[in-house]
């Protein structure tokens, strides 16, 4: 059949699997791949990039009518940012009013003043600016005076200077931050602005300044994500959060009453549980984040406070050797911490529809059990870092859950016999593997025991056929494909190594 008979739907469905540059040439085919290529669809999603390579040749293509026409524009540094060429062109396009630019990203590593002012000075023109992201490294130099950034239509802000860098903002309909905050000006920005907002991510590279952040009003705030790290380049010395008198933070702990999403990520073990409490006027909490954090009785009293809580990540926590009891009975998903002991939270999480969870258990099969007798209504099962390799009766009574439609198994190893053992599951519809290193004749199972299997990935895996059965042909994945037409089979950088009997060399499977 010609190309040209197919509806334009599924000319864009496979013009999606081209890269930008090939869709460019496509595009020049003819008048139909043309407007097509052309069309909101591509547009949107396509980016202009300045990168550092092949700068003369690439920099002589950029006009004025290309910039204009452009919904993403990304610059990262190099000699070339500050030409007289490349500056002459944006000085003809932003002024214009004529740009469709929607997100507008600067990377900034070395001295690029000339640029960034030209940009930012030109804010109030970009009309459908949506977007900005300014990330400036040490390279960077502080402006000579404030930064000011005026824009009608900017809803979504990331700012990050290793320099101080003193920003005002003039951006009523922004909604979105994304915030680094290194020096005090950053913090007297955020709270400049912080009765806008409704979802901030904010990173402190400076400690002392952790406690700034419970001085403003989050009276819109929905989304919340605080992430504290160390930067060895910024000294300090301030060992915990100081916050005088529950006075003070009044008006913080009101008004987050609204927050629905809450995520924590303290690699400084800076925010205790005197810390935390601050948060239990989240009424609406339903999201909620807290890693590398010690799980004490303090830290789950406060996690059962939030009874409309929905989604629970405890990633990179670490147990006091106590049993983690939660009764939150909305609870559809939860990943527990790393290496969790056998005592499983079975307290009132009857509506657990996803658990992802780890395990230093030898025991695999009756661990497993224990799972599919406490959460029966899993939907979702990821089983993760596991310290042994799954026995092979893990899987003895996973067809107890009855509604499970994803299993997904990460960054371990797993036998054959696994599959082998496992009962006829034919209720899966999503089966993941990664990091596996395994014989290839497990594919012998999943015809049979995965009947309505309709997606199965295997990635970053090494497999090795190995046969004693010389009449006996190995399965290869062409022939899994065969006998399951109905399922989507993703082997991505997966390799599989044969025998004497077949061949010396692997074979790589591409994806």
């Amino acid at each position: 059949m010609e190309i040209n008979c197919f509806p334009s739907e599924v000319l864009c469905c496979i013009f999606d699997y081209l890269s930008w540059n090939d869709r460019k040439r496509a595009s020049l085919v003819c008048r139909r791949w043309n407007g097509i290529i052309n069309s909101e669809r591509y547009l949107r999603h396509s980016k202009l990039v300045l990168y550092n390579y092949t700068k003369v040749q690439f920099f002589s293509g950029v006009e004025v009518g290309l910039i204009n026409t452009q919904r993403n524009i990304e610059f990262h540094s190099s000699a070339m940012l500050d030409t007289d060429e490349l500056l002459s062109t944006f000085s003809e396009a932003f002024p214009s009013g004529e740009a469709v630019v929607e997100c507008v990203d600067l990377f900034l590593r070395s001295d690029h003043e000339q640029l960034c002012n030209l940009v930012i000075v030109n804010l109030p023109k970009l009309k459908q600016l949506k977007r900005l992201n300014i990330v400036a490294n040490e390279g960077f130099r502080t402006l000579n005076k404030q930064l000011q950034i005026d824009s009608g239509s900017l809803e979504k802000l990331k700012l990050s200077f290793y320099q101080n860098t003193p920003c005002h903002l003039q951006t009523p309909n922004l909604q979105l931050l994304t915030l680094v905050i290194r020096y005090p000006s950053d913090s007297n920005l955020l709270h400049a602005i912080s009765q806008q907002l409704k979802e901030l991510t904010v990173t402190f590279q400076s400690k002392e300044l952790v406690a700034q952040l419970f001085l403003c009003n989050f009276e819109k705030l929905e989304k919340l994500h605080i992430f504290i790290e160390n930067d060895k380049y910024l000294p300090y010395a301030v060992t915990r959060v100081p916050i005088s008198s529950w006075s003070e933070i009044k008006v913080f702990v009101e008004s987050i009453r609204g927050l629905k999403s809450l995520e924590v990520v303290d690699k400084c073990n800076m925010l205790r549980h005197n810390y935390l409490k601050v948060f239990t006027n989240a009424e609406n909490l339903e999201y909620l984040s807290v890693n590398y954090i010690i799980l004490d009785w303090t830290i789950v009293e406060f996690i059962s406070n939030f009874k409309r809580l929905r989604y629970l990540n405890l990633r990179g926590c670490s147990t006091a050797g106590e049993p983690i009891l939660l009764d939150l009975p909305l609870l559809e998903e939860l990943l527990m911490p790393y290496k969790h002991y056998a005592t499983l939270p079975c307290v009132n999480l009857h509506n657990l529809t996803t658990l992802s969870y780890s395990s230093s258990q030898k025991n695999h099969a009756q661990f497993i059990h224990q799972i599919t007798k406490t959460f029966t209504n899993l939907r979702t099962l990821n089983l993760l870092n596991f310290d042994y390799e799954l026995s092979s009766n893990s899987f003895e009574f996973l067809d107890h859950l009855s509604s499970l439609r994803t299993l997904s198994i990460r960054d371990m190893s797993v036998s054959n016999q696994l599959f082998i053992n496992c009962p006829a599951m034919p209720m899966l519809q999503k089966l993941e593997l990664r990091t596996i290193v395994t014989e290839i004749s497990l594919l012998d199972c999943f015809p049979d025991k995965f009947s309505n299997l309709y997606k199965l990935d295997i990635n970053n895996c090494f497999f090795y056929i190995f046969t004693t059965d010389e009449s006996k042909t190995p399965i290869t994945f062409e022939i899994l494909r065969k006998s399951m037409p109905r399922c989507r089979i993703s082997t991505v950088d997966s390799t599989v190594f044969t025998n004497e009997q077949y061949d010396q060399n692997p074979i790589y499977i591409p994806g």
